[in-house]
């Protein structure tokens, strides 16, 4: 009897909390509990109403054979890449809140697909390759997968997926022009942006006319990236035509000839014409005057090409010209900005210009060379003489009433928008980023009221669950009496809806509270005295630096009040400095004793570079022959001098010699040798440098991580923080003990050691053993250490100085101790500052 009660009491039980349950749903999903935490996910990840990226929370799945190699499509660089080939795909599971995939090529690809798929697998949309390297495809709802199937050879660059809002403004939506009223020709993608970007920004993107951009060369991928970034921040958004024209030196004007090829060139111009139908035509001047041999031969062939066409008028960008475009007016859908602030943003848009260049001031001044409507009298306009009725499009760029309450708004409301730097990046963004407080208070309102309402309705569904809990299960007497425990267990959904509503109010004053700030300083005077530098303070990027530069020491760097220079040259205590803002080199010349193999102590001279750097591109290579084909040689103080270099030393002897010995040579994104016979030391876009044996990888595998230099000369002296195990001193060829040597090392990422030891002089300095020489790496602190060539080509310069010095004998034997010509080097830094080929040398080396 006992046991038959209990089980109904059971059966009843599992009843009532099966109801309970129930109520408990869909009291919380009447009142919002449940997607609460959705809600608040998603909002945090767009509370300032921007994209973020999503990726990170995305399944990436590559062919089992690539497996791994996911890294190249996330670290956000362009030079880095994983190709594929027919049959392959990338999968890529979604999270919940995505709303778009973008996709950056390393190279043109029109062989692949994208196609989604929902829950159940069925294929929801199938869009086509896009003839754009960077390229946006919008999900659609319900989307949970994503694949990327190749029908041809492709390369990815980049694959990120973006998350509910407004898309950042780097995310390019790229149009295809069809025909054009002003047509620019450009011969690289560096050059159109020196000659041609205020053009661009003056009647593309003021006036509003159709304008096309030709790139004759696209330069590297990097260059590509640059050029599209600072058009698409402008506000351009017609994708240029990229031809596929190279050459191995682009400031040769010969060299570019013979390679481009006199008919090609023509062919390609002369199509480009037909195709757009410009009445201008905007291009580089066809004399030496010109940047480049590529510029000066583009204004050449186009000036041909434009002979036979119906062309109103013809330009060339030069100093010499008669009309001159004022880039410090205001612009029209440019958020109010002129073009010199448009350059100075767009230049930040352009890292590997930074150790070239301060800044991006575009050509402003253009020659007529060709005109069907008479000459410029005004000489401000290139549309001049051209009655703009008879443009497919044209906006007379009269002030808007928008522009001049901005700069009273500024310092009021919205000097922490302004900074953002991406509010005018593409034309979607301008209007959106012109919207006042005011317009923002409405939506506050409505998040503030809809966050009462929904504390309210959360204690209300406690309270009334607790209600129906009480009648239903607390308050029935068992025994004649009301339990105490059921009681309590009915007020439990009351006390969670008062915890859950105060833990909802804490939540929002946190909120308020972090956002407070943000507001704060909107008001403060310092915005108002000055609001010329706010555009400059745009690239407060500043702040970034700095905590990058507190981890790297930022005593190393130029510090405020400095030149945007400091060199420090003190040659009687053997020490020299450089510092800006991003580059750090500190010499020393050591003098010590060295005790050789027998036993007896000989002079010992040496120099310690520490090289300390915040981007990648202050480091780079240099080559002597015009070419660029590894082979030929020059004196050490004219390749440094001839290249700017703040600082170089020897690098590998490229192809010069000994190529049997060596593995993989890479120079600038060239393979020069790929080979398995010694180690390789790769310098990575991350500021690392890694050393690999031989046959451990290929230059295939280097340049998709991004490498674009590589050397093979060795033996490896430190790797993985561990000093070898292999008797270095036993090297052929460059065992001897009385070399000079050359090494590179480094310490942490962005801080590499450079010595090189003065030898063959007993004199002087002895040299050193390869066992020894790696001691001083390690004395240094570095975690990796690779000899490279030394021997007579032993050399370090600063400033276009040689530092360390060598004899003056030639016997054609392991004594010889002279300066030999070299073919190739390491360097880091650019400066005018370094003299001439022309202007006297001091130091060359040979004592």
């Amino acid at each position: 009897m006992y046991t038959e009660n209990m089980f109904t009491f059971m059966r009843k039980m599992k009843i009532n909390s099966r109801m309970i349950a129930a109520i408990t749903v869909l009291l919380m999903l009447c009142s919002g509990v449940v997607p609460l935490s959705l809600a608040r996910a998603e909002t945090a990840s767009t509370a300032d109403g921007k994209a973020e990226t999503v990726t990170q929370d995305c399944t990436i799945t590559l062919p089992e054979e690539l497996s791994g190699k996911e890294y190249r499509l996330t670290d956000a660089l362009v030079e880095s890449y994983q190709s594929f080939k027919s049959g392959q795909s990338i999968q890529v599971g979604l999270p919940q809140n995505a709303q778009g995939l973008y996709l950056e090529w390393f190279s043109p690809s029109l062989r692949y697909t994208v196609i989604q798929y929902d829950q159940s697998g069925a294929a929801l949309s199938e869009a086509g390759a896009s003839p754009y390297l960077n390229a946006y495809y919008p999900l659609q709802a319900g989307a949970v997968r994503v694949s990327v199937s190749f029908t041809g050879n492709a390369s990815l660059s980049t694959l990120a997926v973006y998350g509910a809002g407004e898309l950042p403004g780097h995310v390019q939506r790229w149009n295809q022009p069809s025909q054009a009223d002003l047509l620019v020709i450009a011969s690289t993608s560096k050059t159109a942006l020196d000659e041609f970007f205020g053009v661009i920004a003056t009647y593309a993107c003021n006036h509003d006319i159709p304008t096309a951009l030709v790139v004759m060369s696209p330069n590297t991928r990097s260059a590509q990236q640059e050029l599209l970034s600072a058009l698409w921040h402008a506000g351009y958004d017609q994708y240029p035509y990229f031809g596929e024209f190279t050459s191995v030196n682009d400031k040769l004007y010969g060299m570019v000839k013979n390679e481009w090829g006199r008919k090609p060139t023509l062919t390609f111009i002369t199509n480009c014409i037909a195709q757009y139908q410009p009445k201008v035509i905007v291009t580089h001047i066809d004399d030496e005057s010109a940047p480049e041999g590529t510029a000066q031969f583009t204004g050449e062939y186009t000036l041909r090409a434009a002979k036979d066409a119906d062309i109103m008028k013809l330009y060339f960008a030069s100093e010499s010209g008669g009309t001159r475009l004022s880039y410090d007016t205001a612009l029209n859908g440019c958020s109010g900005k002129t073009v010199l602030e448009l350059a100075a943003e767009a230049f930040a848009l352009c890292p590997t210009r930074h150790v070239y260049e301060t800044a991006l001031i575009p050509s402003s001044a253009f020659l007529l060379a060709e005109s069907v409507v008479g000459k410029d009298a005004s000489g401000d306009n290139l549309f001049e003489n051209i009655d703009t009725a008879t443009l497919r499009a044209y906006v007379d760029p009269t002030p808007t009433p928008e522009p001049t309450p901005e700069p009273t708004e500024v310092p009021v409301a919205e000097p922490t928008q302004e900074p953002a730097g991406e509010a005018a990046a593409s034309p979607a963004e301008t209007d959106g980023t012109q919207g006042s407080t005011g317009a923002q208070s409405a939506p506050l309102e409505m998040e503030q009221l809809a966050s009462l309402v929904l504390r309210i309705g959360i204690a209300a569904a406690g309270g009334l669950l607790s209600l129906l809990l009480l009648f239903t299960y607390g308050l029935k007497k068992r025994r004649r009496r009301v339990r105490g425990s059921a009681v309590a267990l009915s007020l439990l959904p009351l006390l969670l809806g008062l915890l859950a509503t105060g833990a909802l109010i804490y939540y929002d004053k946190q909120k308020d509270a972090e956002e407070a700030p943000a507001t704060t300083p909107a008001p403060t005077a310092t915005a108002t005295i000055a609001p010329t530098p706010t555009p400059e303070i745009t690239p407060e990027p500043e702040p970034e630096p700095e905590e990058k530069a507190a981890s790297a020491d930022d005593a190393f760097y130029r510090q405020p009040g400095d030149p945007e220079e400091v060199i420090f040259v003190d040659e009687e205590n053997g020490r020299w400095e450089y510092r800006t803002d991003t580059l750090s080199i500190e010499i020393d010349r050591v003098i010590t004793d060295y005790v050789n193999r027998s036993g007896r102590t000989f002079p010992l001279v040496y120099f310690v570079a520490h090289i300390r750097m915040r981007e990648i591109d202050q480091f780079r290579t240099v080559q002597a022959a015009d070419n660029r084909n590894g082979a030929g040689a020059i004196k050490p103080w004219v390749l440094a001098r001839r290249n700017k270099a703040v600082l170089m030393i020897t690098g590998d002897n490229l192809t010069e010699s000994d190529t049997q010995y060596k593995s993989i040579l890479i120079r600038d994104g060239k393979v020069f040798l790929d080979s398995a016979k010694s180690d390789i030391m790769a310098m990575y876009p991350d500021m690392t440098m890694r050393i690999f044996s031989p046959k451990q990888v290929n230059a295939s595998d280097l340049l998709m991580d991004g490498v674009r230099e590589a050397f093979s000369f060795g033996p490896t002296m430190i790797r993985d923080g561990q000093l070898t195990s292999v008797n270095i001193d036993q090297t052929a060829r460059i065992g001897n003990e009385t070399n000079p040597r050359t090494g590179i090392g480094m310490i942490e990422p962005g801080h590499f050691v450079a010595i090189v030891v003065d030898g063959r002089q007993k004199d002087y300095s002895y040299g050193m053993r390869l066992s020894a020489f790696a001691e001083l790496f390690v004395k240094e602190g570095c975690v990796e250490a690779y000899n490279l060539d030394g021997g007579v080509s032993a050399c370090m310069l600063f400033m276009g100085e040689q530092l360390n010095r060598h004899g003056n004998k030639r016997v054609g034997t392991i004594e010889d101790t002279y300066q030999r010509r070299i073919p190739d080097g390491l360097v880091w830094g650019y400066s005018d500052t370094v003299p001439s080929e022309q202007d006297p040398i001091y130091h060359r080396g040979e004592g």
